[in-house]
């Protein structure tokens, strides 16, 4: 039994330790993006590691033809400005441009676009 307590006073430290109330709002807003341009890029980073610009505009042109470098980076920041400033990340390689999610939000993003994706709804009447 005391074991028992033990984990839960642990269960109280970690949740203490790592959750964070804005997390929850940046996931709803996550799961809430509703564009499906933006919808395959995220999935696209959802690894974790960085993607070159080119590689990004493949994936949004399959999506929407007019996808270019600037209509790319003006989605970016549209991310960065919606959800949090730090969300996607940018550097420069050899004068390419290169994406990713940040670490701290990779583990929210693939909760918000494989287990709570879609509503469950009762099939029957």
């Amino acid at each position: 039994m005391e074991g028992f307590k033990m984990r839960d006073s642990e269960t109280i430290n970690l949740m203490k330790k790592y959750y964070k109330p804005d997390y929850s709002k940046l996931f709803n807003k996550i799961k809430n993006i509703k564009t499906p341009v933006k919808n395959k890029l995220l999935r696209a980073l959802l690894d974790g590691a960085w993607h070159s610009e080119l590689e990004l505009i493949r994936i949004a042109r399959k999506q929407e033809n007019y996808i270019g470098s600037v209509t790319l980076g003006t989605m970016v920041n549209s991310l960065n400005h919606v959800l949090k400033n730090d969300y996607l990340e940018r550097k420069q390689v050899n004068g390419k441009m290169y994406y990713k999610l940040s670490d701290n939000y990779v583990g929210l993003t693939r909760a918000a676009y494989t287990k709570f994706q879609y509503e469950h709804k009762d099939l029957e009447p």
